[in-house]
């Protein structure tokens, strides 16, 4: 689980789904770990059935986000993917979609200098882009 390493999911994607990524948090902070010890850990922001936590857990695992191991009749799950790689996948996909890919727009945004580029606000722009 190194950042230079080459990150293998499923579809060579590292977003996630909100629920994904909850799930994520909890395998990153304690692993290797079970479904009910990630049931147990988010039930307080989450309070899912077992069963769900079970499916999404199988889910990362099918996309290549966790490596999964049996040991005495329990799956036991740890992260092949950093959280690190997870959150710059997410962050380049904000300055993607709303940045047009500039790293200095986003930072200008961040320190509250500039606002989108009038021709993104435009109302046939966002049309447009809905079609």
């Amino acid at each position: 689980m190194k950042s230079e390493e080459t990150i293998q999911t499923r579809n060579n994607s590292l977003t996630l789904t909100p629920l994904e990524l909850d799930v994520m948090k909890a395998i990153w902070r304690h692993n290797p770990t079970t479904v009910k010890d990630v049931q147990a850990a988010i039930h307080d922001d989450r309070p899912l059935a077992y069963t769900t936590v079970m499916t999404v857990m199988h889910r990362l695992y099918l996309k290549g986000f966790l490596a999964r191991s049996l040991k005495s009749k329990a799956h036991y799950y740890e992260p092949r993917v950093d959280f690190a790689d997870v959150r710059e996948a997410a962050v380049s996909g904000v300055i993607r979609h709303f940045f047009r890919g500039s790293r200095d727009e986003f930072l200008q945004f961040l320190e509250g200098g500039v606002g989108p580029s009038p021709e993104v606000v435009a109302p046939a722009a966002l049309d447009e882009t809905l079609l």
